[in-house]
């Protein structure tokens, strides 16, 4: 009785440090939709989101990149189709290589006057979340 009890004992011991560890992995790991969303919205969605109307005139997205939901973030647009964000590899994302161009630079996003620069603490943050794997969660965004 008493072994079957200490080794229960370990048991829910051990399942409850492998939780512990779990959720602390987890709460490390970016959320896109509290974390990158937002920067995006902010810096991006002036130009890459759904076709629109806005005061009276169309407006479709630039580059036909779209980055108001997750399949059409990893889709791309017109130019560098599918390497937008490669899950894995930051350095291959094209979302961050044009974050990173200087001002000067005609392929820097956002261009000037069209948004804020998005700061190195934030391009840090999407490399972040790209290294992981690009993850969305449950967000689904526009289709």
């Amino acid at each position: 009785m008493k072994n079957t009890l200490a080794l229960t004992l370990a048991a829910v011991l051990a399942l409850g440090v492998s939780i512990t560890t779990s959720s602390a992995q987890d709460a490390g790991k970016v959320n896109f939709e509290k974390q990158v969303l937002p920067v995006l919205k902010e810096s991006c969605f002036k130009c890459h989101q759904k076709e629109h109307e806005e005061d009276g005139k169309i407006k479709k997205p630039k580059g036909k990149l779209r980055l108001d939901g997750a399949a059409v973030i990893m889709k791309g647009g017109s130019e560098y189709p599918d390497e937008n964000v490669v899950a894995g590899k930051p350095d291959a994302s094209w979302l961050v290589k044009t974050m990173e161009l200087p001002d000067s630079d005609d392929l820097a996003m956002p261009p000037e006057g069209k948004g804020d620069r998005v700061t190195p603490e934030n391009i840090a943050l999407i490399k972040k979340w790209i290294t992981e794997g690009a993850d969305f969660g449950g967000w689904k965004g526009e289709e």
